[in-house]
């Protein structure tokens, strides 16, 4: 019996050694593969005028024991370019260069290059650009300006144009486009910084007006600079925003999906600029809206939301073209108009 086991046990070691041989050469074949090193994955350029181009290159070091393949480039921005050679062998390094043309791009800036390779650990690697590119010529805040004021008071409002470059710049003349403001240019540093300060007089009637101031400047490339002006004077009782736009609504998604109806459904506040007020009835010449009124207390109030939604079983395809009426216990403002549009497809 004795004997019996161990010829048993002595087969199962030979078979447990051939086993052992023949699995042997599949690892090793298993055990070919690339593996990417990156000592770097992003890099910092600074700060450049816009239009340069931005060069970096990024090391890759193959410690693997097979070839490192890329597969794909994806590149986050325009004008970005990138080249790598197509493949690395085992224990070799190569360089990825990514460039960069900033002349579409301005202020803090991030842009990534994401290579795709056939290494199993790594498959993607995200390499990324970040830096601010600055304007010749930039406007701080923003090159426009946005004024609003009750009606019967005046309003200020101004922006900077700062000159980057080391040539000075000279800004001779300023032309007003528009009769609701008043506009001057003003040195505080000479050749670099500007200040352009716009007034709106107090005798400016209630509404929404788009204007535009033009500077002149010594510059052969950019002779004239526009700053558009956008004045709003509003009236002591006012809608914010002054239209319901719904957009485009489409009948298929809501047909699939009803909860997207709550999402289309729009807003506005109506506000006194001092004093409260009531809203007496609110209705529309649109078939297919309700409308809802709310406000902080019972009553009279500063200031009403007025939601306005879409009835579902009404919508028909067309264009949404109508009002809201609104009528108030003020005096001077009984009645207020906020139009409706949108499209219905």
């Amino acid at each position: 019996m004795y004997l019996f086991q161990l010829r048993l046990s002595a087969a199962a070691l030979c078979v447990m050694v051939a086993t052992v041989f023949v699995a042997s050469p599949r690892a090793q074949q298993a055990s070919q593969a690339p593996q990417a090193i990156l000592p770097n994955l992003s890099h910092d350029f600074g700060s450049v005028d816009q239009g340069r181009k931005v060069v970096h290159q990024f090391t890759i070091r193959n410690a693997g024991t097979a070839s490192l393949t890329l597969t794909r480039v994806l590149l986050s921005e325009s004008g970005m370019t990138a080249k790598m050679k197509p493949a690395i062998l085992p224990g070799e390094e190569a360089t990825f260069t990514v460039e960069w043309d900033t002349a579409g791009v301005k202020g803090a800036v991030e842009g990534k290059a994401v290579l795709e390779l056939n290494d199993p650990a790594k498959p993607q690697i995200t390499f990324v650009l970040t830096g601010v590119v600055k304007q010749p010529i930039e406007f701080l805040p923003y090159q426009a300006i946005f004024a609003s004021v009750y009606r019967g008071e005046s309003g200020h409002k101004s922006v900077r144009i700062v000159n980057n470059r080391e040539r000075p710049l000279d800004i001779s003349r300023l032309e007003q486009q528009g009769e609701h403001f008043h506009a001057a240019i003003t040195p505080v540093e000479s050749g670099k910084l500007y200040e352009l300060e716009v007034t709106v007089p107090a005798t400016v009637p209630t509404g929404r007006y788009t204007e535009a101031v033009f500077l002149y400047t010594d510059d052969p490339k950019m002779p004239r600079l526009m700053v558009p002006v956008n004045v709003l004077v509003k009236p002591d009782v006012y809608a914010n925003p002054e239209t319901v736009d719904f957009g485009r609504v489409a009948l298929t998604e809501l047909a699939h999906n009803s909860s997207v109806l709550d999402l289309l459904t729009q807003s506005f506040i109506v506000r006194k600029r001092a004093g409260t007020f009531s809203i007496t009835t609110v209705t529309s010449d649109i078939p297919f809206v309700t409308i809802r009124r709310s406000s902080e207390g019972e009553g009279s109030a500063e200031a009403f939301r007025i939601d306005v939604a879409l009835m579902k079983d009404r919508l028909q395809p067309g264009p949404i073209s109508g009002t809201i009426r609104i009528i108030t216990d003020d005096k001077e403002f009984p009645e207020l108009i906020v139009a409706v549009r949108g499209e219905i497809q």
